[in-house]
């Protein structure tokens, strides 16, 4: 690889452990997530409430993330971007005791809000570690070897899930994902506080400071909506799934590999647009691509067609998650880092808590079809804002 021997030694220590905990979180991810809501709805008849708020959880955690931004804004990074996650797979070693839904639902809840709390630190700790011109690319490849181990862990995950009950499989899964998290552990990058003597910052100032950048606000008002048509669609896909068109384990395992076959392919193509286009014009292509997603949903009639809808939603994804990672590396310098993180992942609370409790009452009232062309809605209002504010002649490229 001609580009290793380029690399700084710093980044050439980090990029092996960064890729071993990706790959390994990502068998855990594809043993558990995909399964999550099929699992609830099928052997546990979880209502549509519950499931709503599955698909918010992580939302909940994200909802403190300006208050953890601040709160590390001078400390070290690196141990809040291993402890949270740490925590939250932790908790999934409680599934033997998840003999109701609402106890199931209860774990799966504080698992996915305590995992949300890294996210600023975490941001931090990859900025530091990899040089702005190569970031995309680089978080490419471990994102390709991430999906790699999710592919692996979907289908064993789906093997397993047709013979043995998930109160084995997923404590199983919970503690390789332990074992990506000390991985990532050792990257070598603690990722120091800001500022050697740092004076004392309220809260609210860096919060406004950062509400006061115009293209931050274009770009988070974009990225509200694409989420939120996203979000929508969380509860509804597994009832569809289950109640529609009877869905099986295996064929969960088969979807979820397909989405992580195309993410891999996502992370290697997306790296180069992210690098070269920036973040306006990566959005607008993930939109149009994951635009095929619902409308595969709208006119299924068998669960082999969703092998479609796998297909768009695991590529776009990829696009989607790097996108989300560099805006806050790319809009503010590097004192700001956490705090845009902090503010992403409120937005992100903002929409992601609201939205599955809407898209599970309006599949109730309306059916899941037409939350399906809900969704296409809010991508098309995104994509129209930032066209109308000349989004796509924002390049930026601040990242000192």
């Amino acid at each position: 690889m001609r580009l290793w021997p380029d690399l700084p030694r710093p980044v050439r220590h980090a990029l092996p452990w960064d890729a071993a905990a990706g790959a390994l979180g990502g068998l855990a991810s594809g043993a558990l997530f995909p399964f999550l809501g099929v699992i609830a709805r099928r052997d546990l008849h979880a209502s549509a409430f519950l499931i709503a708020l599955l698909s918010a959880s992580a939302s909940v955690g994200n909802l403190f993330n300006p208050l953890m931004a601040h709160h590390i804004r001078h400390r070290t990074k690196l141990p809040h971007a291993v402890w949270p996650v740490a925590a939250g797979r932790s908790c999934y070693l409680l599934m033997p005791a998840a003999v109701l839904a609402p106890v199931y639902i209860a774990i799966c809840f504080v698992a996915n809000a305590l995992t949300a709390l890294g996210a600023p630190a975490y941001a931090a700790v990859i900025r530091d570690a990899y040089p702005a011109q190569r970031r995309g690319q680089l978080m490419g490849w471990v994102r390709v070897l991430a999906v790699g181990g999710t592919i692996v862990g979907a289908l064993v995950g789906g093997m397993f899930l047709e013979r043995v009950s998930f109160r084995w499989v997923f404590p199983v899964a919970a503690l390789v994902g332990l074992l990506a998290t000390a991985a990532f552990s050792r990257i070598g990058v603690p990722a120091h506080p800001e500022e050697p003597s740092p004076p004392e910052v309220r809260l609210m100032d860096s919060l406004r400071a950062v509400r006061g950048d115009r293209v931050f606000g274009l770009y988070s008002t974009c990225f509200y909506l694409y989420g939120f048509g996203n979000l929508i669609m969380g509860p509804v896909i597994p009832i569809f799934q289950v109640d529609v068109l009877r869905i099986s384990p295996h064929w969960v395992g088969y979807l979820a590999t397909m989405a992580s076959a195309c993410s891999m392919l996502g992370y290697l193509c997306w790296g180069r647009v992210l690098d070269r286009r920036g973040p306006f014009r990566l959005m607008l292509l993930v939109i149009a691509v994951m635009s095929i997603s619902p409308i595969t949903y709208l006119l299924a009639r068998s669960v082999p067609v969703l092998l479609i809808a796998a297909a768009a939603s695991g590529f776009a994804m990829a696009g989607g998650d790097l996108g989300y990672v560099n805006a806050a590396m790319r809009f503010g310098p590097r004192e700001a880092v956490v705090a845009y993180a902090g503010m992403f992942a409120f937005l992100q609370a903002c929409r992601g808590i609201p939205a599955p409790f809407i898209g599970a009452a309006l599949g109730h009232v309306l059916g899941p079809r037409p939350v399906f062309l809900i969704a296409l809605g809010f991508w098309a209002a995104a994509t129209a804002t930032l066209a109308s504010r000349r989004g796509l002649r924002m390049a930026p490229t601040r990242d000192d």
